[in-house]
């Protein structure tokens, strides 16, 4: 059983309530890596119209039980794909949150995993989908040598953003050996 603490207990908590936070009815969402499909359930439960993204037809077959269970499968838009690429209907200025939840699926084949190149390259996409005001939420893995290195890249590339367009923070657990770890990213109303 979890204890209880009165702003979150993981990462995943915190980045679940930015979102409700941000997010309105109708929003348009990307799960840009639906892996078993709980963030996916979450954002369609807040209403938002949600595209969700995942290389592994397992993934995609069992987020997809979780939807239809729930009753939101009208808002959910499921996608078998690379997270590098983003559908062509999606456009420029559109998108009120992407999500990525990297590293490897839960229960599943450990040696297939989120890579620093295709992350870096959607992340990059991504900048250019979010509405001001928009966010990017990266829940990173450490614990594992692509995980780690794909943080590490993460943190470079966001560093380099200007402050003039993001703001960007990164939330660890200093007192966690290879804690997993939330990079959130705003897009400045400008």
């Amino acid at each position: 059983m979890r204890k209880t603490f009165t702003l979150f207990q993981s990462h995943l908590d915190l980045a679940h309530r930015y979102w409700s936070e941000l997010l309105s009815v109708g929003d348009h969402v990307i799960d840009a890596t639906c892996g078993n499909g709980r963030d996916t359930v979450i954002l369609a439960t807040l209403g938002a119209k949600t595209y969700s993204i995942d290389i592994q037809q397992n993934a995609l077959n069992e987020a997809k039980l979780k939807v239809e269970s729930k009753g939101i499968a009208q808002l959910v838009t499921f996608i078998k794909g690379c997270h590098s690429k983003f559908p062509e209907e999606i456009e420029s200025h559109s998108v009120k949150l992407i999500v990525y939840n990297l590293g490897y699926l839960p229960g599943g084949n450990k040696d297939v995993t989120t890579q620093v190149t295709t992350t870096l390259k959607s992340l990059e996409h991504a900048l250019d989908l979010l509405v001001a005001g928009g966010m990017i939420s990266i829940t990173c893995y450490p614990g594992h040598e692509e995980g780690k290195r794909e943080e590490e890249q993460l943190l470079y590339f966001c560093q380099n953003l200007s402050p003039r367009e993001w703001s960007c923070c990164h939330h660890r657990w200093i007192n966690r050996k290879l804690s997993p770890s939330l990079i959130i990213l705003q897009k400045i109303n400008v």
